[in-house]
């Protein structure tokens, strides 16, 4: 039960930081539509330096935003599934369709922010380029089908749970 405290004391410092993000995100959100000259703003998401100030590079920046309010809520819904671990509803409907939601909207996100990325890369600073390693498109992609998986084991074990009560 420590290591669950401790776990749920991390997440809801992240939690409180992201909270704060938030108002941050959605001013940048307006900010970036209705400013003509982004240029002599240093606006850098995920490595990339937005330095022109096409339509596309604002659908550019506003995926990416909404990648990362994707991933706000993820760690809402992880917060949730752990108050359920807490009061030991360990294989609650909730917590398993949260662990769903959580994997699917984690591929989402590394797909929405890969994307963006590649496209930005292509168009404007006119070049595309394969690293090899452990990247964070490749991590949240992984995490995404992990948070899945984990939602099908809790899905099984909880049938499985239901039975052994019925025969007893």
């Amino acid at each position: 039960m420590r290591k669950l405290n401790i776990l749920k004391s991390i997440i809801d410092i992240f939690w409180i930081f992201s909270m704060i993000s938030i108002p941050i995100i959605i001013f940048l959100f307006g900010f970036v539509f209705f400013i003509e000259d982004l240029s002599a703003f240093n606006i850098k998401i995920n490595g990339l330096k937005i330095e022109t100030t096409t339509i596309v590079t604002k659908v550019i920046l506003a995926v990416m935003l909404v990648s990362y309010l994707l991933l706000i809520y993820c760690l809402y819904l992880f917060k949730k599934s752990l108050r359920y671990f807490q009061k030991l509803k360990i294989f609650d409907d909730l917590v398993i369709d949260n662990f769903n939601r959580i994997g699917v909207f984690l591929i989402i996100s590394s797909i929405l922010t890969v994307g963006s990325s590649i496209v930005y890369n292509a168009l404007y600073q006119k070049k595309l380029s394969l690293e090899i390693g452990f990247s964070p498109f490749i991590l949240m992609l992984s995490l995404g089908f992990f948070f899945m998986v984990l939602s099908e084991i809790f899905k099984i074990s909880k049938n499985m749970k239901e039975e052994n009560e019925l025969t007893i």
